[in-house]
């Protein structure tokens, strides 16, 4: 096909080392009134469009494809200037009713586009031929996030994945303002696309939303109501996955799609009918002829269908920018896209030598079970979809060279000699533990790492962030001297590493960020360590709220959270026990009469300190029978329960914890509870997904906006994650 043309002069056949983002403008906008791809919707006047380019320039993406109408090529590069400017490599295509190839004469009376497939067709001469590349939508946000997902799934696909789609909450991408269009995904058994259709016209069934507006009503989840293309009516679940233009391909794709397109003109489409990419590829993969992967990037998705949905989308990225997500103007000289890391634009170039990669390891949200890992009694946590990245190098000697952020600077240390700690409180003590862990397990460590700590993981708020720095650190050893461990048995020789840092933690904590699962809580147990995957429920969604106070377990909480675990031993020991789970585990009667005789014999501090140990077990029991059984609203009630025992009885919870479990219980959420060590840090919420959005609006109004408004380090709707993993030329590792 024909229409590309370089603004920066570029040789289209050069073999770019990171993947092309194309970027489709060429929609008419008849429902918006004008061309909404480049509607100033920023805080300094900036385009979706840019705020695409710049999310894709820092996840990795080194081209960009803009593919417009010929009559609007025009206005387009004199609006993007500033791209320019900035040195990116900015190419376009045009789509036009006539191709030499494709459709030399369009149907009498046909003035409307072809379609997104098409459009991703009229693209192809400007896209290289060897290298992967996504597909987005000009008038969609979808976050920095989604694209670096997008990225790593690109970078290291799965065997025989060839195509990915990201995918959000369908709930969460309608307009409040009229039906909207979106690809709806039917999830295979395992977990690739099986079809995908093109829903039209789809808006939230409003009797069913009615009925959904009580947290604690049994009665069907919110739907989604809409058409197909051919006409026929569909209703499907508010949280089904949703497909909403943001797409990954290999180049394999583009004759596949041709030949799609060529069936399409053979059916004698008529004068409205488009080909849609969402549904080509869903007939590729119901027809085995592609195999789709699909990449949930949450709900953070934005976009302008109708003319009103401007004011809420301007508001959103009014929002982020206050929270220091975005510059206020994205392409003065003065601010850039954060510089892509090396390690991550190897991932789309040949491996180093000597070996290298990122290794990434996620935080986690306790769901419930506080204080009592070290105990040796089980907890429910799970992976974080936000983590501490280590871009790295092997180093040819045994030393240690890293680098963090302007707070924390850079240090380095020898492996092959005693490893000291630093100061008291310096993040290098965390890599130095996982250093001496591998060191005292017997792992031989001649080669060392160089490279830069980063991630989207915020520090200091209970979410663990410690502990995915020493995990992280550690696969990045294993990885460079071509070393494995076992994941359980790795997770116990970390968490007793990381007692190093002078924090007597418990075990948790190590083995989630290695073992975690996508959509998956998981019920760990101790002696021996265990890890037991629970499904959760679709329609639950866990709403992450920072109380804007640090909870530093290496600083000044180091020593409240030791004097506890100190507490807990001396009043097992002093009602005469051997052990938490045979208190846990006893039958009603005998436990509360162990409860009773603890609390005659006890001192008061110590009786609050045994009472919540006990309770807070059996209610990690009950909970996992509330997760398997979908009882939200038991849960719900187990949470509130933990969090008035941490508390009262363990006096770990502070005013704003307090505060943000209020707000969020008021809102609608079915339980909420402090999550972490405490002492600050942050508070998680369970709600159903038709109330994710109004409580978090609500902690924005009644929490955050008394104290200065939103603050970046934390307030998320949390995904489980999958465990960690080191990402190299060669692929992704795994540790099973």
């Amino acid at each position: 096909m024909s229409g590309a043309v370089s603004i920066d002069g570029a040789r289209q056949g050069d073999r770019p080392e990171r993947p092309t983002l194309v970027i489709l403008a060429a929609g008419r906008s008849t429902r918006f009134g004008r061309a909404k791809q480049l509607e100033p919707v920023g805080p300094g006047g900036a385009s979706l469009i840019e705020y695409a380019v710049y999310d894709a320039v820092r996840a990795g993406f080194g081209r960009f494809v803009l593919v417009v109408r010929e009559s609007q090529q025009d206005e387009f590069e004199a609006s993007l200037t500033p791209l320019r400017a900035a040195g990116l490599s900015l190419s376009f295509a045009c789509q036009r009713l006539v191709d030499a190839d494709l459709v030399p004469l369009p149907p009498p009376g046909r003035v409307r586009p072809w379609g997104t497939g098409f459009a991703v067709l009229a693209a192809a001469a400007a896209l290289p031929r060897q290298t992967p590349f996504a597909v987005c939508n000009a008038d969609d946000f979808y976050g920095r996030v989604a694209y670096e997902r997008l990225a790593h799934a690109l970078a290291a696909p799965p065997a025989g994945i060839r195509a990915f789609a990201a995918t959000s909450p369908l709930a969460d991408t309608l307009s409040a303002h009229g039906g909207v269009s979106r690809g709806l995904c039917e999830p295979g058994p395992d977990g690739t696309l099986l079809h995908m259709t093109e829903g039209l016209d789809l808006r939230l069934d409003g009797v069913a939303a009615r009925a959904g507006d009580d947290a604690e009503s049994p009665a069907t989840p919110p739907g989604v109501i809409g058409r197909t293309a051919s006409g026929a009516a569909v209703r499907v679940d508010a949280d089904s996955p949703a497909c909403m233009g943001l797409w990954g391909f290999f180049p394999v794709i583009l004759p596949l799609l041709e030949e799609r397109f060529r069936d399409f003109l053979a059916e004698s489409p008529g004068i409205e009918d488009e080909f849609y990419l969402s549904e080509a590829v869903g007939n590729l993969a119901a027809a085995e002829r592609t195999r789709c992967g699909l990449v949930p990037v949450g709900p953070g998705w934005m976009g302008v269908t109708f003319p009103e949905d401007r004011e809420r989308v301007a508001d959103s990225l009014r929002r982020l920018t206050e929270a220091g997500a975005y510059p206020v103007d994205l392409w003065t000289p003065h601010v850039r896209p954060e510089p892509l890391r090396a390690a991550q634009a190897s991932l789309f170039g040949p491996p180093q030598a000597p070996p290298g990669g990122i290794a990434t390891a996620p935080g986690r949200i306790n769901l419930i079970g506080e204080h009592i890992d070290y105990n040796g009694l089980p907890v429910l946590p799970m992976a974080l979809d936000r983590h501490v990245h280590l871009d790295f190098e092997a180093a040819g000697q045994a030393t240690v060279e890293l680098e963090g952020d302007s707070a924390h600077g850079s240090f380095a240390f020898r492996l092959d000699r005693t490893i000291e700690s630093a100061p008291r409180g310096h993040w290098s003590n965390y890599v130095r533990a996982a250093a001496r862990g591998l060191l005292d397990h017997g792992v031989g460590l001649k080669r060392g790492i160089r490279g830069t700590v980063t991630g989207t993981l915020p520090e200091a708020e209970g979410l663990s962030s410690s502990s995915a720095l020493v995990v992280a650190s550690a696969l990045a050893l294993l990885h460079a001297n071509e070393a494995e461990v076992e994941a359980l048995e790795l997770a116990a020789l970390l968490a007793r590493a990381e007692r190093y840092v002078g924090v007597q933690g418990g075990g948790m904590d190590q083995a989630v960020s290695l073992c975690g699962k996508e959509g998956h809580a998981l019920r760990i147990d101790f002696g021996p360590l265990r890890v037991t995957p629970l499904p959760v429920p679709e329609g639950w969604r866990w709403v992450v709220a920072s109380s804007l106070t640090r909870a530093e377990k290496a600083g000044a909480v180091r020593g409240l959270y030791n004097e506890r675990r100190a507490q807990c031993a001396e009043a097992l020991e002093r009602v005469g026990r051997t052990s938490w789970p045979e208190v846990v585990e006893a039958d009603e009667d005998e436990f509360a009469s162990i409860l009773a005789r603890a609390g005659k014999s006890l001192p008061l501090t110590l009786s609050r300190r045994f009472r919540h140990v006990a309770t807070e077990g059996r209610r990690v029991i009950e909970a996992e029978r509330a997760l398997r059984s979908e009882n939200l609203a038991a849960f719900g009630r187990l949470m509130n329960a933990s969090h008035a025992s941490l508390r009262d009885d363990f006096s770990v919870s502070t005013q704003a914890l307090d505060k943000i479990v209020g707000v969020a219980l008021d809102a609608g959420a079915a339980g909420a509870r402090l999550t972490g060590a405490g002492f600050g840090g942050c508070a998680v919420a369970l709600c159903r997904a038709n109330r994710a959005k109004s409580v978090i609006e609500a902690l924005i109004d009644r929490f955050y906006a008394p104290r200065g408004g939103v603050d970046r380090r934390a307030l998320f709707v949390a995904d489980a994650a999958d465990g960690a993993t080191v990402t190299s030329g060669g692929g992704v590792t795994c540790r099973d």
